[in-house]
């Protein structure tokens, strides 16, 4: 019976590497893909981006609030670009979460951690400035429906501010 169990160990032994080599390969693959198919949503959103149409009204009011904080179209343009990604930035992420838990080759592990670092660094100045918007200021910012597409941010700025 030992004599069994240890041909079988050592057959394992010897197999184990082709499904391991296997498995990351796939890993690598897979990742691959998320970064492909967002690099390509990537130029659809850049295609949609415009400059978009905004109201004497809404003009002046959004000169007024990014006059106090300027980061708000910072965050405007990225939330809406952002969200014009999906589901392929999600699909992205999800990835590069779990393959933190997950024990990989070096080249995956290279490639999940510069796709990290490349697409998504956040900056949370932009976003505690939006947060820190009075409630009327935000709900006003929320409604414009123009600035929830992805938009030219610096043509924008030049209109808001009368440049």
């Amino acid at each position: 019976m030992m004599r069994v169990l240890l041909r079988i160990s050592g057959f394992i032994a010897i197999i184990m590497p082709f499904f391991t080599v296997a498995g990351d390969d796939f890993h690598f693959r897979y990742l691959n893909d998320r970064v492909t198919d967002y690099s390509n949503k990537i130029v659809v959103c850049d295609s949609k981006k415009v400059t978009p149409k905004l109201s004497k009204s809404e003009t002046n009011a959004l000169k007024r609030i990014i006059s106090e904080r300027p980061l708000i179209l910072a965050y405007l343009s990225t939330s809406s670009y952002n969200k014009c990604l999906q589901p392929e930035r999600g699909e992205l992420a999800e990835a590069l979460l779990a393959y933190q838990y997950l024990e990989l080759p070096s080249y995956t592990v290279k490639l999940a951690k510069s796709t990290e670092k490349l697409a998504f660094t956040t900056d949370f100045d932009n976003l505690k400035s939006y947060e820190s918007l009075r409630n009327n200021d935000r709900n006003f910012i929320d409604s414009i429906v123009v600035l929830q597409q992805p938009f030219n941010e610096l043509e924008v700025f030049e209109r808001i501010m009368g440049m």
